[in-house]
C-alpha cells in the first residue's frame, strides 16, 4: 500500500485541538532541522539540548565516559538514570555528578562519515563549494552548529538542558527539566522547572546507551580494570594504545573504524564477530563486506565464551579469555566492546516493558521499547500510533542521516500545522502489521538502505505535495538529480574511509553478490566461526583477484 492512495481507507486523523507548541528533545542533526520548520510552520517551539550546544554525537570532547555497567542497565535508564530534585547548588568535587549529567559523546578523534558528505545536506544551506565526500567529525559538527545560527535556532534553545521525565497530563505534555552548569571547580549549580506543551518531537538518536552482551565474567574484569575495559562510546584516540595488544569485540562499522584506527599503534589487535549473520540481505551483505576491511595486524577469533575471573593482584595482561573454540586469550591490556547501542528514552520510563512503576494500559499494550534493539508502534518511524502528538526522528539506519531526517521533521512540521494530514489509527495500525510481516519487530524494522532510504523519501514527497494543493502550503522538493548521483558514490566514500581503491572495493562486493560456481562452496558452506568464515572469503577473493591479474 503506498502513502498516496491512503486517504481512500479511511478519515484522516482528528487531533482533537490546534497544535500550538511543541518541544524538541535533542539539538543534533536531527533536533535541529525539526525545530527551524516547526517554528517556520508557524509554532512556537522549545529546543532543550543537555550540551552546550547543538551538533549532537558529532561533538568531540577529549575526556572519555564515566565507567560503564556491565552487563548495561535495561533500556528504562540505558542512557541515564534521571534525577528529580530540588533547585540549588551541590558539591561535585571529582565533576562525577556533570559528567553523568552530560556524559561525552561516541566520537572519537578520526571518526567521519561513512556516506558522501553532500547528501548529508540541510536544504537551504549547502555546504562550502570543494567539501569532500569523507570528512571530519569537526567539519559535520561545525556544520550543524553554522546551521543553527543561520536560521536563528539557538534562540529557540536551553542549552545544557536535560529532560529528566516526560508524561501526558491532562491533554498536555508535561516536561521535568535540569539544567546543570559549572558553580566553579568543585560545585555545580543546578535548576529543576517544568514546562507543558501540546506535542513532543524526541530528537535524541540512538547513540547514547551503549549496548555490552552479558558475557560470563566480563562484570568482574569491568569492575576490576574500568579504565580498561570500555564502550566504543570511550574510545578517543589510538596514541593510549601504542605497543598494546587489544581485544575489540564487534566487526561492525565502530569496531572496523576502531580496529584501523589503532592498527598503526598497537602490537595486535584481536576482533570477535558473531559467528552467524541476520537480518535482510543487504544488512547481510554490509556485514559480510566488513569482514574484508579487517586490518594489518587483526587477527579474527571465534566468539567469546568467558571472561575467566580475574585473581586478586593479578593485571589485566595476565588475566584469560575463554573462546568457543577452546583456545585461550591471554596478554590482552585492553577490551574495547564495540557492540552498539541499545534504545533508551529513560524520560519517556513507562513507555519500557521492563519499568517496575505504573503505567497506564495504552503503554502497557503498545510499549516504545521492549528489549532495546528497536523502537514499536510507531507509523513511518516517527509517529506514536495511539499519539501522534508524540514523535520520533533519527531512528531509521543506513540512510544519508541530515538529509533524510530533515524530510521527516518536515513532515511533522506539516502534520503538526495543519498542513497535512495523516491516517486514522485503523489505518496506521495497518500500515505498521504491514512494515512487521516484511522486517519483524526491533532494529530492522528501522533498517532502510539506499533503495528503502529513496522509497522513503519520494513517499513523503508525494504525501505533502498531495495535501499541499488542499491547503495551499508550499511544494517539497525531493531528491535532486544531483543528490541522486552523489548517493552512488557510496563506494568511493568506503573506498577513501578504508584505504582501498574503488576497484577493489566494487571487487570485493562482486564477490559477496556473486553466486556461480567459482564462489559457490564459500557462499554455500555453513561456518563454525567468525574467524573461519572470514579467512575463507579473504584467502577466496585474494586468489580469485591474483587469478584475474595473472591472466
Amino acid at each position: 500500500m503506498t502513502i498516496e492512495t491512503r486517504p481512500a481507507l479511511g478519515l484522516p486523523h482528528d487531533f482533537g485541538r490546534s497544535i500550538r507548541t511543541v518541544a524538541v528533545i535533542g539539538s543534533g542533526p536531527t533536533g535541529t532541522p525539526a525545530a527551524r520548520h516547526l517554528r517556520d510552520a508557524g509554532l512556537t517551539v522549545r529546543l532543550f539540548e543537555r550540551q552546550s550546544q547543538s551538533g549532537g554525537i558529532w561533538n568531540w570532547r577529549p575526556d572519555a565516559a564515566p565507567p560503564l555497567s556491565v552487563p548495561t542497565p535495561p533500556p528504562s535508564v540505558g542512557a541515564f538514570t534521571p534525577v528529580l530534585r530540588e533547585s540549588g547548588i551541590y558539591e561535585d568535587a571529582d565533576r562525577k555528578e556533570r559528567a553523568l549529567f552530560n556524559p561525552p559523546n561516541p566520537c572519537y578523534w578520526n571518526l567521519s562519515n561513512n556516506v558522501p558528505t553532500t547528501t548529508m545536506a540541510f536544504k537551504d544551506y549547502p555546504y562550502p563549494e570543494g567539501t569532500e565526500r569523507n570528512v571530519s567529525h569537526t567539519l559535520l559538527a561545525n556544520y550543524v552548529h553554522g546551521y543553527a545560527e543561520r536560521f536563528g535556532l539557538d534562540k529557540l534553545a536551553s542549552y545544557n538542558t536535560r529532560v529528566e521525565k516526560v508524561e501526558k497530563v491532562g491533554g498536555k505534555w508535561k516536561l521535568n527539566l535540569r539544567k546543570v552548569v559549572d558553580e566553579g571547580e568543585g560545585r555545580a549549580r543546578e535548576e529543576q522547572w517544568s514546562e507543558e506543551f501540546d506535542a513532543v518531537v524526541v530528537a535524541t538518536g540512538h547513540y547514547n546507551a551503549p549496548h555490552i552482551p552479558a558475557f560470563p565474567g566480563a562484570d568482574e574484569w569491568a569492575s576490576k580494570w574500568p579504565e580498561k575495559v570500555i564502550h566504543s562510546q570511550g574510545y578517543r584516540k589510538p596514541e593510549a594504545y601504542k605497543d598494546k595488544t587489544v581485544l575489540v569485540v564487534g566487526i561492525g562499522t565502530s569496531g572496523n573504524d576502531i580496529a584501523r584506527d589503532l592498527d598503526s599503534h598497537v602490537e595486535k589487535t584481536y576482533m570477535v564477530g558473531r559467528n552467524r549473520f541476520h537480518g535482510p540481505v543487504a544488512y547481510q551483505k554490509q556485514r559480510r563486506m566488513q569482514r574484508f576491511m579487517i586490518p594489518d595486524k587483526a587477527e579474527v577469533v571465534s566468539e567469546i565464551k568467558r571472561f575467566i575471573r580475574p585473581q586478586d593482584g593479578q593485571r589485566i595482561e595476565e588475566a584469560e579469555i575463554e573462546l568457543t573454540d577452546g583456545r585461550i586469550l591471554k596478554g590482552i591490556s585492553d577490551v574495547i566492546f564495540a557492540t552498539g547501542y541499545q534504545y533508551s528514552f529513560p524520560f519517556l520510563p513507562d513507555y519500557h516493558l521492563d519499568h517496575q512503576g505504573e503505567r497506564s494500559e495504552t503503554t502497557k499494550k503498545h510499549a516504545l521499547v521492549s528489549d532495546g534493539f528497536g523502537v514499536l508502534n510507531l507509523w513511518r518511524d516517527v509517529f506514536y500510533i495511539p499519539d501522534p502528538t508524540l514523535t520520533f526522528i533519527g531512528l531509521s539506519v543506513n540512510t544519508s542521516t541530515f538529509s533524510f531526517f530533515e524530510y521527516q521533521s518536515i513532515s511533522i512540521a506539516r502534520v503538526f500545522a495543519g498542513k497535512a494530514s495523516i491516517p486514522d489509527e485503523a489505518q496506521r495500525w495497518a500500515d505498521y502489521g504491514e512494515l512487521i510481516k516484511r522486517t519483524g519487530e526491533g532494529k530492522y524494522s528501522h533498517l532502510l538502505n539506499r533503495d528503502g532510504e529513496r522509497r522513503y523519501v519520494q513517499e513523503t514527497i508525494e504525501w505533502l505535495n498531495r495535501d499541499a494543493t488542499k491547503t495551499g502550503a508550499e511544494l517539497v522538493e525531493g531528491h535532486s538529480p544531483e543528490w541522486i548521483a552523489e548517493s552512488e558514490k557510496l563506494q568511493e566514500v568506503l573506498a577513501l574511509k578504508y584505504g582501498v581503491t574503488p576497484e577493489v572495493l566494487k571487487q570485493i562486493s562482486e564477490e559477496i553478490e556473486a553466486d556461480n560456481g567459482r564462489t559457490q562452496a564459500i557462499t554455500s558452506k555453513t561456518y563454525e566461526t567468525a574467524a573461519e568464515e572470514t579467512n575463507a572469503r579473504i584467502a577466496a577473493g585474494v586468489a580469485r583477484r591474483i587469478g584475474a591479474i595473472q591472466a
